[in-house]
């Protein structure tokens, strides 16, 4: 098997020096043929090429769309509703819920799953000494390939809650100022969402795409506290639909809403600094530490073994 591997390596490495060699010799002609191109234009021949290469890649990806539609079918065929709802959660927390379908979600999960167990096979299988090895490692391979796309979410689910509660009091202040300037709230909202970027602005958008529709401005924040995983966030929005069925003065309650996120950003920063310490603590006794020691204690180590305690 290392015979093998040795054999794909040094096989790619001859083929990379060989284009570099090639490319270092005919370099001037490459150059020219580039800038002859960028001023003269392709001719006939390369742009019927290029026609022909459109052409195929239009084909190819049809036949792939059709492959890719009947996976779905296949895979609704054979998914529950309760996975389907787990995955929908995961996906909208994750911020994909308009890109991407629980159902497609699973297909490429399998994908992965079945794809990369078949390359560690057709790569370890031939020359394999010892079966029992290269089929655990199959099965690790395509355990993982099932799993990474649900760690990808979290991870991405996680990234997005931070960006969201980074983003809050800059969002909620610009929404307060254009409050008292005399714009309304949806209005105000609209405004913020057109001038930022970011998760914070998309889920605000997404609410005021759904009161266009017809849905109600209270309707459509119960909608977004449930898409968001924040509980800072959902706080807010609580608050804010409170204040909406109150008919509490919006510009009073999102300054002092600003002013309570801030706050809790700080006490997080405070905290996060005190377990700092601890955290230090584990790095400091398991790599500094030894290292010091054997810094320290190694030239009197190495004097006992080699002169005794005559010697010193």
């Amino acid at each position: 098997m290392l015979d093998f591997v040795f054999l794909v390596i040094t096989t790619v490495f001859f083929m990379l020096l060989l284009a570099a060699i090639l490319s270092t010799i005919f370099r001037k002609q490459i150059v020219f043929d580039q800038r002859a191109n960028a001023y003269l234009g392709k001719s006939n021949d390369q742009l019927d090429k290029l026609d022909k290469g459109k052409h195929k890649k239009k084909r190819q990806s049809v036949i792939v769309r059709k492959y890719w539609n009947q996976g779905v079918n296949q895979v609704s065929k054979r998914m529950s509703q309760n996975e389907s709802k787990k995955l929908q959660v995961l996906i909208r927390d994750a911020g994909y819920m308009t890109k991407l379908s629980p159902i497609e979600f699973r297909l490429i999960q399998l994908l992965l799953a079945v794809g990369g167990a078949t390359l560690v096979g057709l790569l370890f299988l031939p020359t394999a000494d010892n079966l029992m090895v290269i089929w655990l490692m199959i099965i690790t391979v395509a355990f993982l390939g099932y799993r990474i796309p649900i760690f990808y979410l979290g991870k991405k689910k996680t990234e997005r809650v931070k960006s969201i509660n980074r983003a809050m009091p800059d969002f909620f202040d610009s929404v307060n100022l254009l409050i008292e300037a005399g714009i309304g709230l949806d209005g105000a909202i609209h405004n913020v969402c057109g001038r930022m970027n970011g998760p914070l602005p998309e889920e605000f958008r997404m609410a005021m795409d759904d009161v266009k529709r017809g849905m109600s401005r209270r309707e459509a924040f119960y909608e977004l506290r449930k898409r968001v995983a924040s509980d800072a966030f959902q706080s807010v929005l609580t608050s804010l639909i409170q204040a909406d069925q109150l008919g509490v003065g919006m510009a009073k309650v999102l300054r002092n809403l600003t002013v309570r996120i801030r706050e809790q950003q700080r006490e997080k920063a405070r905290e996060q600094a005190m377990k700092a310490p601890i955290k230090m603590l584990f790095p400091m006794v398991f790599f500094i530490f030894p290292s010091l020691f054997i810094v320290i204690l190694g030239p009197l180590v190495i004097m006992l073994i080699t002169e005794g305690l005559g010697g010193m």
